[in-house]
């Protein structure tokens, strides 16, 4: 028979050498013949190397799985430990700015300056609160009530403000503000031109990241040492003066547990300031809303913020933080600075929070059946009940409760 006969593009061998077409297939030549090749063809003279470096493919690849993690480890512990000497320095800046001299003079040390934010919404149930603040509040204690209004329904807020103190003889010594004006960063913080990106944008206006700032920039606009931040739907449900505030000659802190619904905001808290997560492992949580802060505690939060981030206060919480909230920011910080207990005492009952509905999320059909007769009474535990969720509710609900203080 004839045998076939083939040659390579390269004419360097004849496929015959190989195997020969129509006879059996000599083994021994066919391998010769394909070592022969391996050598002659420089692209498999290569494809032998590459078969013997991985010979041994298990430990081949055990030493690289190997290397892979020496280096995943040694990335991991490089960067804990940046973590904890950025943390420690954090700290030591905290306890340092704790030595500071109070700046602050201690005008109306024995009175209590309040602050608010309104909006044109909230005026409603703002008449309900200052109903509830003539009936049960000592008024000569109240050396300030500063309320900060939202610059679109400023005219509006004020005068409506005015005409409710005229009602209780102008006995309030309430001011009204505009929010830009304590908050001047809100003039151009819209039109940056990466403000979209920020968290919260469409609530950069008067939202509630807004509203917890102005509680800590107040510190500038009230006097005395003490003031307390109110909310509009907190109503003063029992009588309330400036030393039953007090426990000590400081400031009273009720304390609580960790709860799922607050986590966030101690979480928050934790970093903005960098603090180590040593400082909240006894999940015990500190103020709410209301809240009660000294002006030489706030003023030392905004410095060591302002040091860290190396802009000012407002701008970076405004632009770039969030999760937090004032109370939560301003009692970890006094903790980190080893100052909680020369502004405040944690109080031994219930002074400022009331029980039962206080705090608790109500939409606004639920009020229809909440009974403010009996729930508000005056044997309170707390000066203060939280009515979250009333500010959605109908008006004949506002008006039911507003009878329970007149």
């Amino acid at each position: 028979m004839q045998r076939m006969r083939k040659v390579t593009s390269e004419g360097r061998f004849p496929l015959e050498d190989l195997v020969d077409m129509g006879e059996s297939v000599d083994k021994l030549n066919c391998t010769q013949n394909l070592r022969s090749m391996l050598t002659r063809v420089p692209s498999l003279g290569r494809l032998e190397a590459i078969n013997k470096l991985t010979k041994n493919k298990t430990k081949y690849f055990f030493y690289l799985f190997i290397a892979i993690l020496f280096i995943v480890i040694g990335s991991l512990m490089a960067r804990v430990a940046y973590k904890r000497n950025r943390e420690s320095r954090h700290m030591k800046l905290a306890q340092e700015i704790a030595r500071m001299e109070d700046p602050l003079s201690e005008a109306d040390a024995n009175r209590v300056a309040i602050v608010e934010t309104l909006q044109a919404s909230d005026l409603p149930i703002f008449d309900v609160q200052l109903a509830s603040l003539n009936k049960n509040f000592d008024i000569p204690d109240i050396s300030t009530f500063l309320i900060v209004a939202e610059s679109d329904d400023f005219i509006r807020i004020r005068n409506h403000v005015t005409k409710a103190n005229e009602k209780y003889g102008n006995k309030f010594p309430i001011r009204v503000v505009d929010v830009a004006n304590i908050v001047p960063e809100l003039n151009y913080l819209t039109k940056h031109s990466e403000a979209e990106t920020a968290p919260y944008y469409k609530e950069h206006k008067f939202g509630y990241i807004t509203r917890m700032i102005v509680k800590l920039a107040a510190t500038e606009w009230v006097p005395g040492e003490v003031y307390l931040a109110l909310d509009a739907d907190v109503v003063c449900v029992k009588p309330t003066s400036f030393k039953s505030l007090m426990q000590g000659g400081k400031a009273a802190v009720e304390t609580g547990k960790l709860s799922f619904q607050t986590a966030h905001q101690w979480k928050g808290a934790k970093h903005v300031l960098d603090a180590p997560k040593s400082l909240f492992n006894e999940d015990t949580v500190y103020g709410g809303v209301p809240s009660l802060y000294n002006r030489h505690g706030v003023y030392k939060l905004k410095a060591y913020l302002e040091i860290v981030y190396q802009q000012p206060w407002k701008y970076s919480l405004l632009r770039y933080l969030s999760g937090w909230s004032d109370y939560s920011l301003y009692y970890s910080f006094l903790r980190m600075a080893n100052l909680f207990e020369k502004y405040h005492t944690i109080s031994d009952g219930h002074i400022l929070h009331s029980g039962g509905i206080s705090g608790e999320y109500i939409d606004a059909s639920g009020w229809e059946n909440v009974d403010f007769e009996s729930t508000l009474k005056t044997e309170q535990s707390g000066s203060f009940v939280h009515l979250n969720g009333v500010l959605h509710a109908p008006s004949e609900v506002v008006n039911r409760l507003h009878k329970v203080f007149r």
